[in-house]
């Protein structure tokens, strides 16, 4: 299979509410002067390949309320426009490659707009029906989608289409998002973990939904399951814990990098990397460090995603790819 394929693209290079996942730029940062009004800024990227990325960013010029995703790819070092999404995109996974089709991109907006993009054939979408605000989170557990949001709201795509399984955990709105779940991850269908605002946890085991003494008062942004069994939660205040319902956790949190928020992990080469909107992090040997990136100009790590040779980071206009030795910048003109 021929992974540069593309993604149903415009084949032609380019020329030229706290608590809802608020777009993390400063005013400064964002600030319109000097920039063209196509100019863009990063919040998630899809790699597809080493060489192959789909970036899914916002115009600087709709500050901090966008109106869509405009979705790129770039691929050996050249950018694609793909189209623009008319949703605002907070979860994003890979499909893996079956007998039928091949590998997809998947994309959900706040709103529930699902589009999906098997390289090299039309995109298609679905629509998830929300109880209530946004979904925030995609996540895809032994080969299915869930998806999770505000209310701590919890969606299942099965073989019948989507459905609801947040009975006993789902908090109806009244008059404002009180609670939510950021994120969530499993090792199958009977072993999946959601945590969110305030510090709260959950853990499904394939009948009911069960809240769990959390490690944490601080908000949960990211929940990743390792490959030994563990489970790695982190977010707010720079908070870092690993363990499992059944062993209890253990903190990894580094006082000096209080001060950050940890929003999206991502595992490469054995390291699990933590992107935390102005510093990246790495988790390996039990300890958590920053990462010295050698690159110049402005640097932000909002999303990550790798495939066996490479990892891709973005955040504002920083596009960067690392091969476990050197690090690259890509910009989008």
């Amino acid at each position: 299979m021929d992974v540069s394929a593309g993604v149903g693209r415009d084949d032609g290079p380019v020329r030229g509410e706290r608590g809802i996942l608020p777009f993390s730029m400063s005013n400064e940062e964002r600030s319109t002067e000097g920039r063209k009004d196509t100019d863009l800024y990063f919040t998630h990227v899809i790699s597809g390949a080493p060489n192959v990325a789909l970036l899914l960013g916002h115009l600087y010029l709709e500050g901090h309320d966008p109106s869509i995703t405009r979705v790129m790819l770039l691929r050996d070092g050249t950018f694609y426009f793909v189209y623009d999404l008319p949703d605002i995109t907070y979860g994003t996974t890979l499909l893996p490659a079956t007998d039928e089709q091949p590998f997809a991109f998947a994309m959900l907006g706040r709103r529930g707009l699902l589009r999906f993009n098997p390289t090299g054939q039309a995109p298609h979408d679905e629509t998830l029906t929300l109880p209530n605000a946004y979904v925030l989170h995609l996540q895809q557990i032994a080969g299915e989608l869930y998806a999770c949001g505000t209310q701590q709201q919890v969606h299942h795509r099965s073989a019948d289409g989507w459905v609801r399984m947040d009975d006993g955990c789902h908090a109806p709105l009244v008059d404002q998002v009180t609670c939510g779940f950021n994120a969530m991850d499993g090792f199958g269908a009977d072993n999946i973990y959601a945590a969110g605002e305030g510090g709260a946890l959950w853990h499904w085991d394939g009948r009911e939904w069960q809240a769990l003494a959390s490690p944490s008062v601080w908000t949960i942004r990211v929940v990743h399951c390792m490959p030994d069994g563990s489970v790695v939660l982190a977010g707010d205040a720079g908070t870092v814990f690993r363990g499992n319902r059944v062993d209890g956790w253990r903190t990894l949190t580094v006082p000096a990098l209080a001060h950050l928020s940890i929003e999206h992990a991502c595992l490469f080469q054995d390291t699990l990397y933590l992107c935390a909107q102005r510093a990246l992090l790495a988790f390996s040997g039990g300890t958590v460090e920053r990462v010295i990136v050698p690159l110049e100009g402005h640097l932000a790590y909002y999303s990550a995603s790798a495939t066996a040779g490479a990892m891709w980071t973005v955040g504002d206009d920083a596009i960067l790819r690392f091969d476990g030795t050197h690090w690259e910048r890509f910009s989008c003109q």
